[in-house]
């Protein structure tokens, strides 16, 4: 009689083995994601770290950061053949080991200083496929391209903040002295002056409408009463913005829109719409969608949101850059005259969310 042996494994044998490598996976899955997220997180650390080298050896050139957009560009007569100017971005290029494109940008002269030729379609043909990977936070689902095939930052340069949260809104005028701008009408929101990335290099007051281009710098350090390491200087937008519950998320960065090289017009100054900063006035991650400056609004529906809040991509906080280049996180919870009091260079009131 011959014996016969089994070879190979049972049926049940088998399930049993899948189903124990099926646990093993579902166990294991959650750490990886985790260490893929603590990956991105470091690198969107990273890409803001470099920011502060570019903003600090571009101050160490300048005497001062690069503002926000308007007055960038110039215009013939008041409120008329006004241009778009260039964001900061433009003005960090050869910090940002993008001295080609920034070599091959078209300028023109205005008032004996050198202006770009347009903040918009000039220099299409610089801004079209260029991504800068330092702008682009690795945990974002949004979209990096705009409609004009232009990219869509990460990253928004800190401008202020909202009055409201850090004194009462002066009445009967259009501007007040402080670098404040109320333009609370839906579409662009409360815009500000105080920051240190504002749309005109030193506020509303005092820049001359012949005095534009390059040679207009932004905010110096030494005006940073409040101090360095207690300011902020660029914020995480990498999210959608939610409102009430079971709303569909939407993407409101400023630049959406624009791309990551658009300033404002010449003529607007500090009023204008955002494009490439923000004035703080909501929470980070806050479920403000519909909220004035967080909105689309009628014939502006392409508006640059002033008041977007900053979001993120990784839970609960949202990463910012210090005027000192310090990074650190931001929670969600941050008292709001916290947040505000941070974003906010000359406030005598210096203040840290640590």
């Amino acid at each position: 009689m011959h014996t016969s042996k089994r070879s190979g494994f049972t049926l049940v044998e088998l399930l049993v083995v899948i189903a124990i490598i099926g646990t093993l996976v579902g166990l294991l899955l959650p750490a990886v994601q985790a260490a893929r997220e603590s990956a991105r997180r470091s690198q969107c650390s990273n890409n803001l770290k470099q920011q502060g080298l570019a903003f600090q050896n571009f101050h160490d050139s300048n005497q001062g950061f690069p503002n926000g957009g308007a007055g960038t560009s110039w215009w013939a007569t008041p409120y008329s053949a006004e241009t778009w100017g260039h964001s900061q971005w433009v003005r960090l290029l050869p910090f940002m080991e993008q001295t080609g494109a920034y070599s091959k940008l078209k300028w023109c002269s205005k008032d004996g200083g050198a202006v770009l030729s347009s903040g918009w379609d000039g220099n299409y043909t610089v801004w079209q496929d260029l991504k800068i990977k330092m702008l682009i936070c690795p945990s974002s689902s949004l979209p990096n391209n705009g409609p004009w095939n232009n990219f869509t930052p990460n990253y928004y340069g800190i401008a202020g903040a909202a009055p409201m949260q850090y004194g009462p809104m002066p009445t009967g005028s259009f501007q007040s002295t402080a670098g404040l701008a109320f333009n609370d009408d839906g579409a662009w929101g409360i815009t500000s002056g105080r920051g240190m990335v504002p749309n005109y290099g030193n506020g509303t007051a005092g820049v001359p409408a012949d005095q534009v281009g390059p040679q207009i710098i932004g905010i110096n350090m030494s005006k940073c009463t409040d101090g360095l390491s207690k300011t902020l200087l660029v914020g995480e937008m990498s999210g959608l913005v939610y409102g009430a519950p079971g709303s569909e998320g939407q993407d409101r960065r400023p630049g959406r829109n624009w791309g990551w090289h658009m300033g404002g017009l010449s003529g607007w100054r500090d009023w204008g719409p955002h494009t490439n900063n923000v004035t703080l006035r909501y929470a980070p991650n806050a479920k403000v969608l519909g909220q004035p400056g967080v909105k689309d609004w009628g014939a502006w529906a392409d508006a640059s949101p002033a008041n977007a809040p900053l979001t993120s991509a990784h839970n609960g906080n949202v990463m910012t850059l210090r005027a000192d280049g310090s990074v650190q996180n931001m929670i969600d919870t941050i008292d709001l005259q916290v947040m505000t009091l941070l974003a906010v260079r000359d406030d005598g009131q210096a203040t840290s969310d640590e």
